[in-house]
């Protein structure tokens, strides 16, 4: 009785950070991000059977008040130009159902709650409103920042996150870039190369300006790099032609533990818009005052449910409460693919007035992907994966187990039968996670051994196929390995070794039934599984107690 008085108390404890909305005079409410979305016609027109009739066919689901209606095309946002051309670059044609309705709610300004399957394309669902935002604004000066902070459960979705943005970021400025320097061109012919030359990098007195490397008369037209430049070398060139001198570009950084935080924290004093981070290594840097979430207006928390899971509860409403009472006011995204109970919990200190936005069923599988389960002894996994992994027709493919020893155990396996082969787990050096994961992106490595640590948000669009060669403890887990595979509609294959030890065995026969999957007979009787085992080379045997 104690023990559930304690858990009472410790629930009601959890009172909402953001403060109640206010309705001024003009009707706005105050403790809103001002719109930067506008309907075009085409969607203006769309009645509410059309708008009702476009959400079913893509399994949208919607709660709260005042939703903007979805989008059926990126031409729907009037992107500018530079980001249009980003899509187009990067192969995104049309949105998936949760941008449909995401995109034109956060550029809306509204605080959401995000709920769809991995693979369904989160991340441009809110790295591209973060763009439009960050056009609203001027960026930061040395020592000023962030506005925007994207919150990760993993040093390596933390990196793949911040290469992301980091190329938005650049095509943002690149474009602006390409529009202004004409205008110098024609208003810069009297001035020498000696006043273009660099000064001094600290000396916060200089403008820092960007522009062509064409200036220092070297005869060629490279890429835009960066010259501090006094005010009146650039103002003259820029007012002739009614636009105004662009200051320095967006800036991003990513932060986490396991690297030097030296060079974190000399990234940061340069002035920083949006930050990218895991929240232990971020709240180190606000408890040291080194970092400060004042000016926090944008706030996404990724992968939501895995940072739960890992026990970061206590860290994020931290963290919500260090963004909360910033002067503007704060629109709050919370993705997930799983709704626990402590999801919801933190939703009502986070989010305000929020649209939920479901796309498919919660905590299911994609569609796409073809779920075989196949009972086996502990002996015979070795050779069945050797099996499974010739039968696949290309690489690459990720390999789930769990513990460290299994990662390295199938890792050497794997690489005495010639299979270019690397392990992930968390003893690995950072330095060499990222580099892993960079090379597995790119073809470098065919199979790629891992932990946990893989299974949350990393995109690798070409795994066609996932093998959980050890089960995880939870169903959340096996709906985010899964996950790897089968990206953005694409078709995959999740291919689970199931043990008479397998903690999920109930919930993963109920996933297979409801999705129309196959059901091996030995699951069929799931309370069988979870006991305790002895494993010898002539079968596993169940322990009685």
């Amino acid at each position: 009785m104690e023990g559930k008085a304690a858990t009472c108390k410790e629930k009601s404890s959890f009172i909402p950070l953001r403060k109640s909305t206010k309705r001024k005079a003009t009707g706005e409410e105050d403790n809103f991000m001002k719109s930067y979305y506008h309907e075009l016609e085409n969607i203006t027109q769309l009645s509410e059977e059309q708008i009702d009739e476009i959400r079913w066919q893509n399994g949208i689901e919607i709660q709260g008040e005042g939703c903007p209606k979805p989008i059926t095309s990126f031409k729907d946002l009037t992107l500018p130009p530079e980001l249009q051309q980003y899509l187009v670059n990067n192969g995104y044609i049309s949105p998936t159902a949760i941008q449909m309705q995401a995109l034109s709610c956060v550029m809306s300004g509204r605080d959401i709650i995000g709920l769809a399957e991995t693979g369904s394309g989160k991340t441009l669902a809110y790295s591209l409103p973060l763009c439009m935002f960050l056009k609203t604004r001027k960026p930061c000066l040395p020592g000023e920042g962030p506005v925007a902070l994207i919150l990760t459960p993993t040093r390596e979705l933390m990196r793949q996150v911040s290469d992301h943005v980091s190329g938005l970021l650049n095509c943002i400025m690149t474009r602006a870039l390409e529009k202004t320097s004409d205008v110098f061109c024609s208003n810069a012919q009297g001035i020498s190369t000696d006043q273009l030359k660099y000064s001094n990098m600290e000396d916060t007195n200089h403008m820092a300006t960007y522009l062509p490397y064409k200036f220092l008369n070297t005869g060629m037209s490279t890429m835009p790099s960066f010259h501090p430049l006094a005010n009146d070398l650039v103002s003259s060139a820029y007012s002739s032609q009614g636009i105004a001198p662009i200051s320095t570009k967006y800036q991003s950084v990513g932060i986490c533990g396991g690297v030097p935080i030296s060079s974190q924290v000399q990234e940061l004093k340069t002035g920083v818009d949006v930050v990218i981070a895991t929240p232990g290594r971020l709240l180190d840097l606000c408890d040291r005052g080194l970092l400060s979430l004042d000016k926090v207006s944008y706030l996404v928390m990724d992968e939501a449910d895995k940072m739960l899971g890992m026990g970061m509860e206590e860290q994020l409403r931290k963290v919500v409460g260090l963004a909360t009472g910033t002067i503007r006011a704060r629109q709050t995204l919370l993705w997930t693919a799983t709704m626990p109970e402590s999801l919801e919990r933190l939703a009502r200190s986070a989010v305000l007035n929020p649209i939920t936005i479901q796309v498919g069923p919660v905590g299911l599988i994609s569609p796409t992907i073809q779920q075989s389960v196949m009972f086996l002894y502990h002996y015979e996994k070795p050779a069945k994966l050797l099996q499974v992994l010739r039968s696949t027709p290309c690489p690459p493919v990720i390999v789930f187990t769990s513990s460290i020893q299994n990662v390295d155990y199938v890792t050497e396996l794997l690489k005495k039968e010639q299979f270019h082969t690397s392990g992930l787990h968390s003893e690995k050096s950072q330095d060499y996670r990222f580099k892993l994961v960079s090379a597995f992106r790119e073809g470098k490595v065919d199979v790629l051994v891992a932990t946990d640590v893989g299974s949350r948000g990393l995109d690798f669009p070409e795994v066609t196929h996932v093998i959980n060669y050890d089960l995880p403890d939870s169903i959340e887990g096996y709906v985010h390995r899964c996950g790897r595979t089968g990206r953005m509609g694409h078709f995959g294959v999740a291919t689970s070794f199931l043990t008479l030890d397998c903690k999920i065995a109930e919930e993963l026969k109920e996933m297979l039934v409801v999705m129309d999957q196959v059901v091996p007979k030995e699951l069929e009787n799931a309370k069988q599984f979870g006991k305790r085992i002895i494993k010898t080379e002539l079968g596993d045997r169940i322990v009685d107690f």
